[in-house]
Order: structure tokens, then C-alpha cells, then sequence
């Protein structure tokens, strides 16, 4: 994986069922919106999972600070529409702008594994340990 720089915040996104993903934001691309996530950790969650995207909502309302529409496959992204952090598991384009904050790190057999979620069950976001 390399060298983490200062700026990334290691994340541990632990869901019901037993299913743990790793991932990494970066406050360069919006700082407010990751320090906001890093001083509300750890988060509890619901899950919702949409048209191939993982949304969890997160109770920040922030605005957008880089906003964008494209969104690649294992981005995490800030959706201030319904205030939700996203997990893509295709490249797409978003209905409403998204600021991309990081991506998952766990492999492609974990991130597929999203879609054998629950509708509505919980999710924990933590440091990564």
C-alpha cells in the first residue's frame, strides 16, 4: 500500500452480518468534510444499498467542496444530498454531485461482498486499528 502521508485517515467500516472493509479518506480533498468524519468517529450507520452504490448516512450536512459526478469503482464519496457516505462498486456517473474523499482498500471479493447487505442494517465506521 505504501507510504501513508499525514493527511490520510484510516478507516474500518465494520456491518452487521460480519462483513469488515478498509478504506482511506484524504483531507486534501475536503478537509472540513474529513475532519467533521474524524471527530465524529466512530459513526453508527444504517446501510442502504442502491443501484450498485453502498450509501451510509452519516448526520454532518455538509456542502460540496470539490463536487463531481464521476466516481470510480471502491471511491468513497461525501453525498450532501442525503447527507451520506458512498461506497461505488462500478465506475459511474452520480445523479447529484458527490465530493470524493478516498477509496475502499480491502479487496474486490470484500467490496462485492457489499451487495449481500441488508437494506437497513447497521454499520460502524471506526479508525482502523
Amino acid at each position: 500500500m505504501g507510504e501513508m502521508s499525514g493527511t490520510d485517515l484510516l478507516l474500518e467500516f465494520v456491518f452487521e452480518g460480519g462483513l469488515n472493509l478498509k478504506g482511506v479518506i484524504n483531507r486534501i480533498h475536503a478537509p472540513l468534510i474529513v475532519e467533521e468524519i474524524k471527530f465524529k468517529l466512530p459513526i453508527e450507520g444504517r446501510t442502504a444499498f442502491m443501484q450498485g452504490v453502498m450509501k451510509i448516512t452519516l448526520g454532518i450536512s455538509k456542502g460540496n467542496v470539490k463536487p463531481t459526478k464521476d466516481v470510480k469503482k471502491a471511491d468513497i464519496a461525501y453525498q450532501p444530498l442525503g447527507d451520506s457516505l458512498d461506497i461505488y462498486l462500478n465506475d459511474t456517473q452520480t445523479f447529484s454531485q458527490v465530493n470524493v474523499l478516498g477509496r475502499i482498500t480491502s479487496d474486490e471479493m470484500e467490496l462485492e461482498a457489499l451487495t449481500k447487505i441488508r437494506r437497513g442494517s447497521s454499520v460502524t465506521i471506526q479508525l482502523a486499528k
